[in-house]
């Protein structure tokens, strides 16, 4: 039993989950709703649909794994407490399970894009396995680079459902699909930027807290290389930016007169945002910026959240 909760902890269950949660959300409540409303089906049965969530999800583990094994030296001496490797599972099996993961990842991957007629379909699932990969051996140790390659494929999971409505292009000449895709699309966007920004934030204050063994280890993080207090004026810089974003939103809304999708926003996400700007300011320790850390998580979890929420808004109008 010990074995099987070490191995969760080195894929990161909770972060798997809400990547699925996100996905299935979106489906449901974005994708689903509008298409349905429009008169139309969805490219994928459900059956397919959680074969996608499985494939993106096994491939974000094997991720996970591959990250914990390139870091197994510096966490060993920077945070023992938290390294299972070696303890529960070795070295050589780590390999041999993210490996594992990859390769059954990947394979589902192509088989959908198969099933779907768009073999090309496949090379994303490869792509965003290598790139991962790459990030847990390369480009992390780089200024910038590591964090903007795993804030968008963080965001990436809102994109891969829409990815496989592609053949719906047929029916462009329908009036009800331009609507839906319009307002699919927006959603999208939104999302998508939301999630990006927010990742991009929160991988920016996790090299922050881990700022000492990075630098130990030679690595050139914005947060090795900058002081902290511009690492906090940009994290800042980046949160004040996804509040815009979320005004312009909410300005819409109460223009549509959408007033309790207004109010969600303003309660759930700017105060939230106004409290993790707070805490970006004075952060300094490394409890500083875990904290923080946890804050944004707890952010977009609020965001993923508001699937739900805005699609039960519509039914109950």
């Amino acid at each position: 039993m010990k074995k099987v909760f070490a191995i969760l902890r080195l894929v990161r269950w909770v972060n798997l989950l809400i990547i699925a949660a996100s996905m299935y959300l979106f489906q449901f409540c974005v994708v689903r709703l509008y298409l349905d409303a429009a008169g139309l089906d969805t490219t994928m049965t459900w059956d397919y649909f959680s074969l996608l969530v499985l494939s993106t999800v096994l491939i974000a583990a094997a991720g996970n794994v591959a990250n914990a094994y390139f870091d197994y030296q510096q966490d060993m001496e920077y945070k023992p407490e938290s390294v299972v490797i070696g303890k529960y599972i070795s070295l050589d099996n780590v390999f041999a399970l993210q490996l594992g993961l990859n390769v059954v990842g990947v394979l589902i991957g192509f088989f959908l894009a198969h099933h779907y007629g768009n073999i090309r379909l496949g090379y994303v699932f490869l792509s965003v396995a290598a790139l991962l990969w790459m990030y847990s051996q390369v480009l992390k140790k780089y200024f910038l680079i590591g964090n903007v390659v795993v804030a968008g494929l963080s965001a990436l999971v809102f994109v891969l459902p829409i990815l496989f409505e592609a053949h719906l292009s047929d029916y462009f000449n329908t009036i009800n699909l331009i609507m839906a895709s319009d307002i699919i699309l927006a959603q999208l966007k939104w999302y998508f930027l939301f999630a990006f920004v927010v990742s991009l934030a929160r991988e920016i204050v996790k090299d922050a807290e881990d700022r000492e063994a990075d630098a130990a280890y030679g690595m050139k993080t914005l947060a090795v290389v900058l002081p902290p207090m511009a690492v906090n004026s940009i994290v800042v810089l980046l949160l004040i930016a996804v509040m815009v974003g979320l005004g312009l939103i909410q300005w819409n809304f109460w223009q549509s007169g959408l007033h309790k999708h207004f109010w969600y926003i303003l309660f759930f996400l700017q105060f939230q945002l106004l409290t993790n700007i707070f805490t970006g300011f004075i952060s300094k320790s490394k409890q500083d910026y875990h904290n923080l850390s946890v804050l944004l998580k707890l952010l977009m979890f609020f965001g993923i959240l508001s699937l739900p929420v805005f699609y039960w808004f519509i039914k109950m109008q």
